[in-house]
C-alpha cells in the first residue's frame, strides 16, 4: 500500500521525505506507516475492499489527520471502529 505522509513545519506543509531532521522524519514516517498498515488490514464488510489513497498529515503539534478514499460509508465506519 502506498501512503502519503506530510508534516507541517512552521507554516509549511512538506512531504516527510523533505524533513531535514532525520530523528523527526523517522518518527513521523514510522507512525504514518504504522497507521497505513493498520488501515490496509481493514476491509469493507460489504465489498471486501481496502481504503485507497491513504494520506496521513501531522500538524505542527504532532497531531495526526487521516484521510483516505473508500468504496462506501461501511468501510469508513469499520476504520473508525478499528482505530478508535
Amino acid at each position: 500500500m502506498a501512503i502519503r505522509i506530510t508534516v507541517t513545519i512552521g507554516k509549511k506543509t512538506v512531504p516527510v521525505d523533505q524533513v531535514t531532521d532525520l530523528r523527526i522524519a523517522s518518527a513521523f514516517r514510522g507512525a504514518g506507516l504504522d497507521i497505513g498498515r493498520r488501515v490496509d488490514a481493514i476491509k469493507c464488510p460489504v465489498h471486501g475492499k481496502p481504503a485507497t489513497q491513504v494520506r496521513v498529515h501531522f500538524d505542527a503539534r504532532g497531531g495526526a489527520d487521516l484521510q483516505y478514499d473508500s468504496c462506501c460509508p461501511a468501510l469508513g465506519e469499520a476504520i473508525g471502529k478499528a482505530l478508535g
